[in-house]
């Protein structure tokens, strides 16, 4: 099982939950994280951590925080919001940055009412260690699922590093 911690609010992480619990070949257990809960979960070791808050929200418990981002493979960060995410791990190949910003490694090309276009900036190792190249993926969006495009990004990015192709509607 693959334990991915998120930082977010609660709101976002329950859609992002709701979402992933559909992919149980993925078998990932999210955990959501905050003031509350960060100090009951130091000891876990998370093989992600996708921050789509802002970090000074939790300035008090940043050494937790760096100690969890310390074991973990991958530091999905939201860039535009986190403009100063180095400190979080000095090994800056763990750090996959999401945003709308042009400096970001996932970012989106182009969206309309029925489609996204999602852009690999740079490219990735996922947990296996297999190299996933720079490219565009389309994705479509039902009128009936309006999810945000963050909460979509982070999606995307779980299905990359976890080897699996996001083809499927969201």
């Amino acid at each position: 099982m693959t334990f991915i911690g998120i930082i977010s609010d609660c709101k976002s992480f329950e859609t992002i939950k709701e979402y992933l619990k559909n992919e149980e070949e993925l078998n990932l257990k999210l955990i959501f994280i905050n003031k509350r809960s960060i100090e009951n979960i130091k000891n876990i070791r998370f093989e992600t951590i996708i921050i789509d808050s802002k970090l000074n929200s939790l300035e008090q418990e940043k050494g937790i925080l760096k100690n969890l981002c310390k074991y973990a493979k991958h530091i999905v960060i939201n860039s535009d919001i986190n403009s100063e995410y180095e400190e979080l791990n000095e090994n800056k190949a763990k750090i996959i940055t999401y945003g709308l910003n042009s400096k970001a490694i996932v970012t989106v090309s182009s969206i309309t009412d029925s489609n996204i276009l999602v852009y690999l900036q740079r490219s990735l190792k996922d947990k296996k260690g297999k190299i996933i190249e720079v490219g565009e993926q389309l994705i479509k969006t039902q009128e009936n699922k309006k999810l945000k495009i963050y909460e979509l990004l982070i999606i995307y990015i779980c299905f990359l590093i976890n080897g699996k192709s996001i083809i499927e509607q969201t």
